[in-house]
C-alpha cells in the first residue's frame, strides 16, 4: 500500500523495522499490548545499541499499523519521539583516516568493509549508493563510476575515481567475479545468502558488513563513528581544497543548493583560520607594533593629563575652597564705610577721589548778602 507513496529506501528501512517488531512482539496480540509494552520495546532496544532515529522509524512502522486498528491512542497515550542527532556528520583527522584503514587492512574478514569505506572516503558516496553499485555502473577505463540509485532523484551522478577509490573498486570487482558477478546486471557486492554462497543478482543488505564496521572501529578508538560519517568526511576535505569550487563539490556530492552544501560543509576551524590568514597584508602587518606603541604613548598621556586636572584646580594649584555663606555675609556686614555727607552739603564723594569746589549761585532778585 506504501510503495508507490514513498521512496524505495524508505521501503527498505520499514521493512527492516518489521522485522524487528516481529522478534520482540512475537506471539502478542495487538489488543494486548499497552504503554508498558511500547516503553519496555524502547528500552530494549536502546540496549541493544540502536539509536534515537533507528528506534522513532520502528515506532512509526508500529503506529501506522495500530491505528488502522485504532489501538494507537492506547498504546501511545503520551508517547514522545526520541529525540534525534542534529549534527550532520563526524570528519576524521589525518591521523583517524589513516589509522582507521590501517587497522581495516589487518583482517580479511573486515575486507568489504575496508574496500567500501575507502570507496566512500575518496568519493563522497553514500552507503546505499555503494550497496546498489552494479558492474555496468563501472567505467574503469574512464575512471569513472555512476550512481544510479541514491537517497534522491538529484544523487544521481557521476564520479571520478583517483587512485585510492580506483583501487578499492577493483579489489570489489575481482571478489564479485570470483563469486559469480558476470554479467551487467549483477551487483559489485552480491548477496550473502545462507551458508557461504551468494547471490549476484540481489543487493547486500544494510547489515552486511554492520559487525565488521563496529569491531573495526572499536579497535581505532572511534566508537560511534557510522558509515555515513565518511561521506561527510569526504565532502569536508573538498570544501577544504583550493582546487573544488562549490560548484564541483555540488556536482560530486550531489546536492542541489547552497543551504545543502553548507549543511554538510562545516569545515574545521583550523581551515577557516588558514582561510583567514590569507587575508593578511605583510605591509600592514609590519606596522602593528608600532600602531600599538603609539597607542600606547597616547593612553599614557592622556592618563597624565587627567591626574594633573585632579591636583591643579581652575586658579592655581589650590583648589578653590568656597567660603560659607554666613561668614562671607558677616565680613560684607561689618565691613567699615567713609560717612555720607550731611543734607545740604555740596560736597560729594565720586570715587573716593578728592572733593569738587563748590559752587556759589545768586539767585536773581534776591537781597543783598543772601546766598544759596
Amino acid at each position: 500500500r506504501r510503495t508507490p507513496l514513498v521512496a524505495p529506501r524508505t521501503l527498505d528501512l520499514e521493512r527492516g523495522a518489521v522485522k524487528h517488531l516481529s522478534e520482540h512482539f512475537a506471539g502478542t496480540m495487538l489488543a494486548k499490548l499497552d504503554s508498558d509494552a511500547l516503553a519496555g520495546y524502547v528500552a530494549q532496544r536502546k540496549a541493544d545499541g540502536a539509536g534515537n532515529r533507528t528506534i522513532n522509524i520502528e515506532v512509526g512502522v508500529l503506529r501506522r499499523v495500530l491505528k488502522q486498528f485504532k489501538l494507537w491512542h492506547i498504546v501511545g497515550e503520551g508517547y514522545k519521539p526520541l529525540p534525534e542527532r542534529k549534527d550532520v556528520g563526524r570528519a576524521l583527522s589525518p591521523e583517524q583516516e589513516l589509522k582507521l584503514f590501517t587497522t581495516a587492512s589487518t583482517r580479511r574478514e573486515w575486507s568489504v568493509a575496508f574496500w567500501a569505506s575507502l570507496l566512500a572516503a575518496n568519493t563522497t558516496a553514500g552507503g546505499c549508493e555503494i550497496r546498489n553499485l552494479r558492474l555496468r555502473d563501472i567505467d574503469l577505463a574512464a575512471k569513472t563510476f555512476y550512481v544510479t540509485v541514491g537517497k534522491n532523484k538529484f544523487r544521481v551522478r557521476a564520479i571520478p575515481l583517483n587512485i585510492t577509490a580506483t583501487w578499492a573498486v577493483e579489489r570489489l570487482l575481482d571478489r564479485a567475479h570470483k563469486l559469480g558477478a558476470t554479467e551487467p546486471e549483477h551487483y559489485l557486492i552480491p548477496r550473502r545468502v545462507a551458508g557461504r554462497g551468494h547471490d549476484p543478482s540481489k543487493p547486500p543488505s544494510r547489515w552486511s558488513w554492520r559487525r565488521a564496521w563496529r569491531t573495526l572501529t572499536r579497535e581505532c578508538g572511534l566508537v560511534g563513528l557510522r558509515q555515513h560519517d565518511l561521506r561527510h568526511h569526504a565532502i569536508t576535505r573538498l570544501a577544504e581544497s583550493s582546487e573544488a569550487s562549490e560548484q564541483t563539490i555540488m556536482s560530486i556530492a550531489g546536492h542541489v543548493s547552497r543551504e545543502m552544501l553548507e549543511h554538510y560543509s562545516h569545515i574545521r576551524q583550523e581551515a577557516k583560520r588558514r582561510a583567514v590568514e590569507s587575508l593578511d597584508n605583510v605591509t600592514i602587518t609590519a606596522q602593528l607594533d608600532k600602531w600599538k606603541r603609539c597607542a600606547e604613548q597616547q593612553e599614557e598621556r592622556q592618563v597624565a593629563g587627567r591626574k594633573r586636572d585632579e591636583l591643579v584646580g581652575a586658579i592655581g594649584f589650590e583648589p578653590t575652597t568656597p567660603c560659607a555663606q554666613g561668614r562671607c555675609a558677616t565680613r560684607l556686614r561689618y565691613a567699615p564705610t567713609k560717612p555720607r555727607p550731611k543734607r545740604g552739603s555740596c560736597r560729594a564723594i565720586i570715587n573716593d577721589g578728592p572733593s569738587p569746589p563748590c559752587t556759589v549761585v545768586t539767585a536773581p532778585n534776591s537781597p543783598p548778602g543772601y546766598n544759596s
